[in-house]
């Protein structure tokens, strides 16, 4: 092979490459949003700040942020994260309830009307509280969720510290979903 030719090839080559490295892997990068909800439940500690939710290839990934999440309060404080997978039908098929405090329990549970049904789903999901960033983050696989195309999101915060009412915090307005989230 003459210089020239393997100039050539050796060009080829090296595009290739650059293009391989430049190119992002669609199939890796998960589709996310981020809602900013602003004070709107100031009587609350756990007004809900930020929503982040991530549709990713295995998993949907729901975090929110709180003005001050606390392991143990005088009242108590719950979230309710819905989620909705399928377009065609009004309104969510999930939600995930869970309560905000320390040693507190949650479950993921089918949703008819925006209100639970049926027993609580056995699928692997989990909840984290981290009391000192005030976040809580929700993780499940999307087989939990039927394997969506796309997902979106609503939640709401209900703070139960002052007995005299309820303080609840619908992130962006009641019963607002996200955009929809193509699978990543």
């Amino acid at each position: 092979m003459n210089s020239n030719k393997r100039r050539l090839v050796g060009t080829i080559a090296a595009a290739a490459t650059a293009a391989a490295v430049l190119v992002p892997a669609t199939s890796a990068q998960a589709e996310t949003t981020r809602v900013n909800d602003g004070a709107d439940a100031t009587g609350s500690l756990t007004d809900i700040q930020v929503l982040r939710v991530r549709h990713g290839s295995d998993q949907v990934r729901v975090s929110a942020s709180f003005t001050d999440l606390r392991k143990h309060s005088d009242g108590s404080a719950g979230a309710a994260v819905f989620i909705d997978t399928r377009s065609g039908r009004k309104g969510p098929e999930f939600v995930l309830l869970t309560g905000l405090e320390y040693a507190t329990d949650y479950q993921l549970v089918k949703v008819r009307n925006w209100k639970p049904v049926g027993e609580p789903l056995n699928c692997d999901h989990k909840v984290s509280l981290k009391y000192q960033q005030d976040v809580m983050k929700f993780r499940a696989d999307r087989s939990c969720f039927a394997n969506p195309a796309k997902v979106r999101v609503a939640m709401r915060m209900d703070d139960h510290s002052d007995g005299s009412h309820v303080i609840t915090d619908w992130v962006s307005g009641r019963r607002k979903f996200t955009d929809w989230l193509a699978r990543g």
